[in-house]
């Protein structure tokens, strides 16, 4: 029998003129709606004991409905719902560094995590591990959480809502950028534009990959996947990335070596083999974004640069120390890794022979003999 509720019982006794305590069998008229359905009056007619009162004071009658009337089955839970998500207003599209903003929240379910977030560094008053509510009461009191943006770069907030029985979540997201204090603007010829979002595949995962913020770094190179937290530069190490880039645009991720990297941390960018689709691209460090002249500006050496390079060209990079045939970076100094399918000595004539786009995989790797990466 459907569990029915002890008001809607005593306003039928009292309808019919019956007492809560009668033994008489009885019948109840219930208006009743099955989910997606309309709605119907069913009766329940009660076995010869009648409606009877137990010792907590809860009605109880024993009887059935009749055929296309509640049956007993249990009525699946509603999906959980965020009742406040993360909006502009609290989380602008952009920010500075340092900017503390807050985000209130509620929802109706039974647990609630910052987990799927994603950011350059550790938010503080932003946990991306464990749970922020755990039932469905803390959940739906509304939540206050004062953040700080530390670092430049991209950040992710993921607010993900589960009920208990409903395996799919509810997620509220918003993403802020964070500009750099870059040393130069961008220097790229007229004719060239940055690409700000691109569509990146990830370890050969081909039609598979996602749209993400092409001007920092780390939103590329800084995880496995898009679900592991990001880690600063020198990122991850030995993944391969295909950024498609449209003709007459190429790319600056920009980045800050950490002042506490390791004297000697070394890697390298290598134009990985794998199904290139334009036949040359070159790529440079450099202290300014969109920097594609030939030869590199003090005190960046010529191992900066890898002009028109074919499939298995790298260029070497090393932290803090000079090597040579390396590019010498120093801790604490944000540069740009720029990116074009031209040659340095004409980056305004494509080498991409597709008439919208191309990716080429560029693979980031640990360089032999380096100091270990963190």
């Amino acid at each position: 029998m459907s569990r029915l509720r002890s008001s809607v019982i005593v306003s039928a006794l009292a309808a019919a003129g019956v007492s809560a305590t009668s033994m008489a069998q009885i019948g109840l008229r219930v208006n009743w709606t099955a989910p997606g359905g309309v709605p119907k009056t069913c009766v329940i007619m009660s076995d010869t004991d009648g409606v009877s009162m137990d010792a907590g004071g809860s009605l109880v009658l024993n009887g059935s409905f009749g055929a296309g009337c509640p049956s007993g089955e249990t009525t699946p839970p509603l999906p959980p719902v965020i009742l406040n998500g993360l909006d502009a207003a609290e989380l602008p599209a952009s920010s500075a560094i340092g900017a503390a903003h807050t985000v209130t929240w509620s929802a109706d379910a039974d647990t609630c995590s910052y987990s799927a977030s994603t950011f350059p560094a550790a938010v503080p008053g932003w946990p991306t591990n464990g749970d922020i509510c755990t039932t469905a009461a803390s959940c739906a009191t509304t939540q206050s959480a004062a953040v700080l943006l530390p670092v430049a770069g991209s950040y992710t907030f993921a607010l993900t809502c589960r009920r208990n029985g409903v395996t799919a979540p509810v997620i509220s997201q918003r993403t802020v950028v964070v500009p750099g204090i870059p040393t130069a603007g961008c220097i790229a010829p007229i004719g060239l534009t940055r690409l700000e979002q691109a569509y990146v595949e990830f370890n050969y995962t081909v039609n598979n990959g996602i749209n993400q913020d092409a001007r920092y770094f780390e939103n590329i190179y800084g995880y496995f996947n898009d679900e592991t937290p990001l880690k600063p530069y020198p990122g991850v190490t030995n993944l391969n990335r295909r950024p498609f880039i449209p003709l007459g645009y190429y790319m600056a991720m920009q980045f800050t070596v950490p002042s506490n990297l390791a004297i000697g941390t070394a890697g390298r960018y290598r134009f990985e083999e794998t199904q290139p689709q334009a036949r040359t691209m070159s790529y440079t460090l450099s202290k300014s974004c969109g920097d594609f002249r030939a030869t590199p500006q003090a005190p960046l050496s010529p191992f900066c640069t890898t002009n028109g390079g074919a499939p298995g060209a790298s260029l070497v990079w090393i932290v803090g120390t000079s090597v040579p045939g390396l590019c010498r970076l120093e801790r604490g100094e944000t540069y740009y890794l720029n990116l074009v399918h031209a040659t340095l000595d004409a980056p305004l004539i494509s080498t991409c022979p597709r008439a919208n786009h191309c990716g080429n995989t560029l693979q980031n790797a640990v360089e032999a003999g380096s100091s270990p990466w963190p």
